[in-house]
């Protein structure tokens, strides 16, 4: 097939698409083809009664005694398990929590105090917006650490990382071209040097095939509105490679 397909054409290949029941699944107005998943994701005919129980129940009628009626207090690991298992990762790993930028501030400040000595943080110039005011606010605090650019310092991201480097930031899918990146390939790189990796997973968590563990990644952050059709307001996820549980050092330490 070559050019745009006709409708026939994709109306033929819908109907033998092995996940064309999941569409009933969703709530979307009538004749409208929504390619904005990317955004936000659509709604789903279950969450209405998910979100009418959780007011008028959990919160209205049990109040504070919810958090344990309801298991609020165990929801944010006992949910991380099992978006674990959408990217690739063992229970133990993953904590729904906070937003993308807040996460990401998190593990750029972690990973800094797990290599110390080194002065540079490595991301993308074309990068998604947050990913870069996290890293240039992270490296702003941080006396004589530098963010080097790829595409800015250097052609690639491979090129900027050496012996200096505490940790790469980088997203699975590039926002604007949709390169998928090497998982496994970048992080074995990075390693080489010495630094960590961070893996921002929000365009393919819930859309690609993602293998953190078994590319040996060390972070990694997501949200879970977009393909993960979480809604507006949703939280994001963190993950932290068990490995190196007993090494982070939380840099927004709090009561919960």
């Amino acid at each position: 097939m070559s050019g745009i397909p006709d409708l026939a054409a994709v109306e033929a290949m819908d109907a033998t698409d092995p996940l064309r029941a999941m569409r009933d699944r969703f709530i979307l107005p009538e004749g409208v083809i929504y390619l904005d998943g990317n955004s936000l994701g659509a709604a789903s005919h279950a969450v209405f009664g998910e979100l009418q129980q959780a007011a008028t129940q959990e919160w209205a009628r049990d109040l504070i005694r919810a958090w344990n009626t309801a298991g609020w207090f165990e929801m944010p690991i006992e949910l991380g398990d099992q978006l674990g298992r959408l990217i690739g990762a063992a229970a133990g790993q993953t904590v729904v929590c906070d937003t993308t930028s807040t996460n990401i501030y998190k593990v750029l400040h972690a990973a800094m105090e797990m290599r110390p000595g080194r002065s540079a943080i490595v991301a993308e110039g074309d990068s998604f917006p947050t990913d870069l005011y996290i890293a240039e606010g992270v490296a702003s605090t941080r006396d004589g650490v530098l963010l080097r650019l790829a595409g800015v310092d250097a052609p690639t991201i491979e090129e900027l990382i050496d012996e200096n480097v505490a940790v790469v930031l980088v997203n699975h899918v590039n926002y604007k071209s949709g390169e998928l990146r090497d998982m496994a390939a970048l992080t074995r790189r990075a390693h080489a040097a010495g630094a960590l990796i961070v893996w921002d997973l929000c365009h393919t968590a819930g859309a690609l095939p993602v293998e953190l563990d078994q590319a040996n990644a060390d972070f990694a952050v997501g949200c879970t509105y977009k393909y993960l059709n979480g809604g507006p307001g949703a939280p994001a996820f963190i993950y932290a490679a068990q490995r190196h549980h007993g090494d982070i050092s939380q840099p927004l330490s709090g009561w919960w």
